[in-house]
C-alpha cells in the first residue's frame, strides 16, 4: 500500500532497482556489436533484410510522398533490390547448414538455431532465462532429457553470450560434424538442462 500512497519520486526510487534488474536480464546481443557484425548471423540477416525489403515495398504501395523526389525514389529502389538479394543469400546459407528450434526442458526456451560454417547462429527470436553459468553444448545424443547429461560426446562451447537475441557461437573443427545433431543449453553450476534444439537439414 505504501508504494501507491508515496510521492512520485519515492515510487521512481523504489522501482529503480527492479528496472535495472529487468534491463540487465533482457539485454540483446553484446553491447557495442555493430550492425555489420550482427549481419554475419544468417538468421539475423534474413530477418533484417526481409523487414527492410517489406518496408521499401510498402513505401511504393502506400504511394508515399517522398517517392515524388526522384533521388529518394532511386534510394528506395536500390535499397529494395539490395535487400532482396541479401535476404536470398542469407536463405541460401541457411540451406547449407543444419537448423532447429529450441524446446524447453526445465526452463522456458525458444527460438531458432543454425549450424553452418563451424558456427552456431542463434536467431533474433532466441530467448531463455539467464543462469549462473549457462553454457552451450553440442552432443550426438538426440534427446538430453533421456539418460545422463552431459554425456561423453558433449562438447562445451562456453557460456552463452546473451539469454536473448541473435548471436554467433564458434564451434571447433571436428572430423564428423554430422554426428553432432543436438544443441543444448546447460547450466554447469546448477547442473540444470534449460532447453535443446535438434538439428536437421
Amino acid at each position: 500500500m505504501r508504494l501507491y500512497n508515496a510521492a512520485p519520486m519515492k515510487k521512481l526510487l523504489s522501482l529503480t532497482p527492479v528496472l535495472l534488474l529487468l534491463s540487465a536480464c533482457t539485454s540483446g546481443p553484446p553491447q557495442g556489436m555493430s550492425l555489420e557484425e550482427r549481419l554475419k548471423n544468417h538468421l539475423f540477416a534474413e530477418a533484417y533484410y526481409d523487414t527492410l525489403l517489406d518496408r521499401m515495398v510498402e513505401l511504393d504501395i502506400q504511394d508515399d510522398p517522398l517517392l515524388e523526389d526522384s533521388g529518394k525514389a532511386s534510394i528506395v529502389e536500390n535499397t529494395r533490390r539490395d535487400a532482396l538479394a541479401k535476404a536470398k543469400e542469407a536463405t541460401r546459407k541457411q540451406r547449407e547448414g543444419l537448423a532447429g528450434n529450441f524446446v524447453p526442458a526445465k526452463e522456458q526456451t525458444g527460438g531458432e538455431v543454425l549450424y553452418v560454417d563451424n558456427s552456431l547462429h542463434f536467431g533474433p527470436t532466441f530467448d531463455t532465462y539467464p543462469g549462473p553459468s549457462l553454457h552451450v553444448l553440442l552432443t550426438t545424443i538426440v534427446d538430453p532429457r533421456e539418460g545422463t547429461f552431459p554425456d561423453d560426446t558433449a562438447i562445451d562451447l562456453g557460456e552463452i553470450q546473451s539469454p536473448l537475441g541473435a548471436q554467433i557461437i564458434p564451434v571447433p573443427e571436428m572430423e564428423d560434424t554430422a554426428k553432432y545433431r543436438t544443441v543444448v543449453l546447460w547450466d554447469t553450476k546448477l547442473e540444470r538442462l534449460y532447453g535443446f534444439a535438434q538439428l536437421s537439414k
